[in-house]
């Protein structure tokens, strides 16, 4: 075989090994792209966190609420594709909506979970999980409720007693559905005192809020305070103060009492001279002042008072009987009442403006009752009368107020008015 052949065959030799090299890369790529258009349809997981959104459609239909009693939901979307297709799906490419069109009443319902195909990829949703949600629809109502306090009186030692609870809150404001709310009895506090017992000083707490009349249903309601519609509240600060218990004398206090009086003249008696009490071991009490007796309401001979003795500063009283307790002054005949004539011009009027003039027109009284000493009567007796313009009355009336200036153990009983005009 000359040269010539021999280098013919060798390069048809070459070109033919090219030619099945090539062809087989290009099957391998056809084969390749074939299996992927081609092949079998595999699925895919994603999971999406998808905000609860109900209430427009079902408020403009059927003037409802709904209430969930979560704010979003957890989904499992299984979808289905090609495999080089759902490995490009994300959460974004899926759309959630939650299918209300069956509402059409109030209560409870189940609430479709809806999910979609949102983008220009070849994918279908397969299967969602959860498939539906649970959700209560109504008409909303508000009302405000009282807070009851219950609690074991027995918890403290022997000696003491729980005194009046104080809470952070009082009252609570409770929305929802109207079923719900109609059906609160009551809400209230219960104080778990776990281990502590045989008490002796302020018990602080904090306990959550139930409602009476209702259950689980309570989960649909919202609860917030009177001041603070904001934040919602489940617990409540409770502080029970514990009381020492005693026997307190008791007393009233006098308001504008004669400086010269003759205490002697004068006797104070009670229809119950002590109470049986529970005060702070810490409180400086030593007697129940059970209120103040003004010496313009004290004439001669004897004067009642009943003074309520439920909510005394400090002191609890013990007698869940015992409301009021009447007190009597009794000023011996050694005193006398007195009238003494007064006139318009004999008022003093105070608190005027700059460039204000004022003019009496007329008086509630044109006398002054007096009590003063017997031995005092025929005396003559100088008084100070003051109007203050700056105190005015309802009915357009000013206090007055009269003094004696001449005799410290007399006083004047009763209470005294001035229609006053004022001019620029």
């Amino acid at each position: 075989m000359n040269k010539k052949i021999r280098k013919n065959l060798k390069k048809l030799i070459f070109n033919d090994r090219y030619l099945i090299i090539v062809s087989l890369l290009l099957a391998i790529v056809v084969w390749v792209v074939t299996s992927i258009n081609i092949g079998d349809v595999e699925t895919k997981t994603i999971k999406i966190s998808a905000p609860i959104s109900l209430g427009d459609e079902v408020s403009e239909q059927l003037s409802m609420q709904y209430y969930s009693l979560q704010d979003s939901i957890d989904i499992n979307v299984t979808i289905s594709g090609a495999k080089y297709v759902i490995g490009q799906v994300d959460e974004n490419d899926l759309l959630v909506n939650f299918d209300t069109g069956a509402v059409n009443r109030t209560g409870e319902q189940s609430i479709p979970i809806l999910v979609t195909n949102n983008s220009n990829l070849d994918f279908t949703v397969a299967s969602t999980y959860p498939s539906s949600i649970d959700a209560f629809f109504d008409v909303s109502m508000t009302k405000t409720f009282d807070l009851y306090l219950d609690y074991d009186e027995t918890n403290v030692a022997d000696g003491y007693v729980f005194g009046d609870a104080v809470l952070s809150e009082d009252k609570v404001v409770v929305s929802g559905p109207k079923t719900y709310v109609d059906q609160i009895e009551k809400t209230y506090l219960t104080v778990d005192f776990n281990e502590d017992k045989d008490l002796t000083e302020p018990y602080k707490t904090e306990c959550q809020i139930e409602y009476e009349g209702i259950g689980i249903e309570a989960n649909y309601l919202r609860t917030v305070s009177r001041t603070d519609s904001k934040t919602e509240l489940s617990k409540i600060s409770v502080t029970l103060p514990v009381l020492k218990i005693t026997t307190l004398p008791v007393s009233v206090d006098f308001d504008e009492q004669p400086e010269g009086l003759d205490e002697g003249s004068i006797t104070v008696s009670y229809s119950q001279d002590s109470i049986e009490a529970g005060i702070l071991e810490s409180a400086d009490i030593s007697n129940a002042v059970i209120g103040t007796v003004n010496f313009r309401d004290i004439g001669v001979g004897k004067n009642t008072f009943d003074f309520d003795v439920t909510n005394l500063k400090g002191i609890t009283v013990l007698d869940d009987k015992l409301k009021t307790i009447k007190v009597t002054v009794d000023v011996s005949s050694s005193y006398e009442k007195k009238s003494v004539n007064i006139k318009r011009s004999d008022v003093l009027v105070e608190g005027l403006k700059d460039g204000e003039n004022a003019s009496v027109r007329n008086l509630s009284r044109y006398y002054a009752s007096i009590i003063l000493p017997e031995d005092d009567k025929s005396s003559s007796v100088e008084l100070e009368i003051k109007a203050d313009v700056s105190e005015r009355n309802d009915d357009n009336t000013y206090p007055l107020t009269v003094s004696i200036l001449n005799n410290d153990d007399a006083w004047v009983i009763g209470e005294y008015y001035a229609t006053i005009d004022i001019s620029e």
